[in-house]
């Protein structure tokens, strides 16, 4: 009789302890916020890394064979034989079991169980190295009664004891913003550069400054120390665009790196390369990077070479060294751009030959009587003509300069495939122009530039945003 007594009472005991409401324990992790470098695990692999101190303050009261479980999602959890735990109640009130998806199983070993506040302390659990990188920093606590199924009667987490990030970082300070001036034959920039370094050129309506950071340490991170961290064996920095306004004074289609010094001005710390495509600059630096350090410098346009818009597009990439192994990774970044203060219209594609004529007129809907430019573009090389005035609100037929200037493009070739690009001093807004070419007087094609390409939006001062 007093058995079946006591196995009621046990059961109330249970019913009492689940069915109250929600419960909270609290999880604490020692050091708070603790970093650890994304790279340094990355190298790792399967070995050991050793967590912070976790310390639980329960939310409920415990009896004796209930389950506790620590878990991060995505770890890969090691057998917890070195771990202590330490329990303000009970003496060794609680006991390892074995590890979990994620984390690991403790059981209440003390008699008369835990109660609410009551705290005990995860000294030395370990993970695999790799695995924390995966992991959502997040450190789970959960107590379920020991019973199937096993009813939660206490949980909590922690969202900022661990910190997963990388050692590696770039910041533009200050990016390339120059605005090319028709007005200058698109030699120079509207505004004279104020930014230091380029600020101090002594033209400095040619120069335009690109400052940037660069960090090997997470910015100055005192990481936690059971991670392991890598030491940085050589960075490489691109930047790719237009970089035709480095090439000398050779056939004018291809560079050499030789021309950077007069044009890449600064970044003493790093070697500068070019292609010969005049398409991606390269900066290398072999050895480590001081914490935060500015790497200042500018581009300085010689006066001499025409300058086109472009958008640069920057990547970096660091290897580094850990304990045992090597590794790289990459970054993209921003280096900024150079807009122009005219009308650009690019006419991709335009045949020459026996049978056939062009068509091309220019509209100038603005108030400013605009002059135009012609670019051709044909077997590597680039020739620059005048194409006249463009007065303003009047249609202009431009066949005739740029059939000249095509011929001394195409020079002793009686026929081939060009590229024009058509330059004007006047807001962009303001000009349209049509392209077509004619064969044998009974066919014409319409050839789509980037004026008639354009949307329905253009000119109305309204971006066009496609629907999802």
């Amino acid at each position: 009789m007093k058995f079946n007594l006591k196995i009621v009472a046990a059961t109330a005991a249970v019913a009492m302890m689940s069915s109250g409401a929600a419960y909270a324990g609290t999880v604490t992790v020692t050091g708070s916020p603790n970093y650890y470098s994304k790279e340094g695990l990355t190298l790792s692999g399967t070995a050991a890394v050793t967590l912070p101190v976790i310390t639980v303050q329960f939310g409920n009261n415990l009896t004796q064979n209930d389950d506790i479980f620590i878990t991060i999602p995505g770890v890969t959890p090691i057998p917890s034989s070195a771990a202590a735990v330490g329990c303000s109640f009970g003496g060794s009130a609680v006991g390892y079991i074995s590890t979990v998806p994620g984390g690991w199983n403790f059981r209440v070993t003390a008699v008369g169980g835990a109660v609410t506040g009551d705290t005990c302390t995860f000294t030395g659990l370990q993970v695999q190295g790799a695995s924390l990188v995966s992991s959502q920093d997040t450190i789970n606590y959960r107590a379920s009664i020991f019973q199937n199924p096993a009813a939660v009667v206490d949980s909590g987490s922690n969202t900022t004891g661990i910190q997963v990030i990388s050692q590696f970082s770039i910041t533009p300070d200050q990016k390339l913003n120059g605005v090319i001036d028709v007005y200058k034959d698109r030699l120079a920039f509207t505004l004279a550069e104020t930014v230091a370094p380029g600020s101090g050129a002594t033209n400095p309506d040619r120069a335009d400054t690109l400052n940037y950071t660069i960090s090997v340490d997470g910015n100055g991170t005192t990481f936690f120390p059971t991670s392991p961290v890598v030491t940085t064996t050589g960075q490489v920095l691109t930047i790719t665009g237009d970089f035709g306004w480095v090439d000398g004074g050779d056939a004018g289609t291809t560079c050499q790196s030789s021309e950077l010094a007069a044009r890449i001005i600064g970044y003493a710390d790093f070697t500068a390369t070019i292609d010969l495509a005049c398409a991606v600059v390269t900066l290398t630096k072999s050895a480590n990077v001081a914490v935060g350090a500015p790497h200042t410098g500018y581009f300085l346009v010689s006066g001499t070479s025409i300058l086109n818009p472009t958008d640069y597009v920057g990547n970096v990439e660091w290897t580094y060294t850990g304990s045992s192994t090597t590794g790289k990774t990459g970054l993209a970044w921003d280096p900024g751009a150079w807009t122009i203060n005219g009308a650009q219209v690019y006419i991709q594609y335009m045949p020459f030959g026996a049978n056939i004529s062009r068509i091309i007129y220019a509209a100038n809907t603005g108030l400013i009587n605009a002059d135009a430019t012609a670019d051709i573009y044909f077997d590597g090389s680039i020739t620059k003509c005048p194409l006249g005035l463009i007065a303003s609100r009047t249609v202009n037929e431009l066949s005739g300069p740029v059939n000249a200037c095509a011929a001394t493009a195409l020079g002793s070739a009686t026929s081939g495939k060009v590229a024009i690009l058509l330059t004007f001093t006047a807001p962009d807004k303001d000009i349209e122009v049509y392209s077509a070419y004619n064969v044998g007087g009974n066919d014409r094609g319409t050839v789509v530039n980037t004026s008639n390409g354009r949307t329905f939006f253009y000119g109305t001062g309204f971006p066009f945003v496609p629907a999802p």
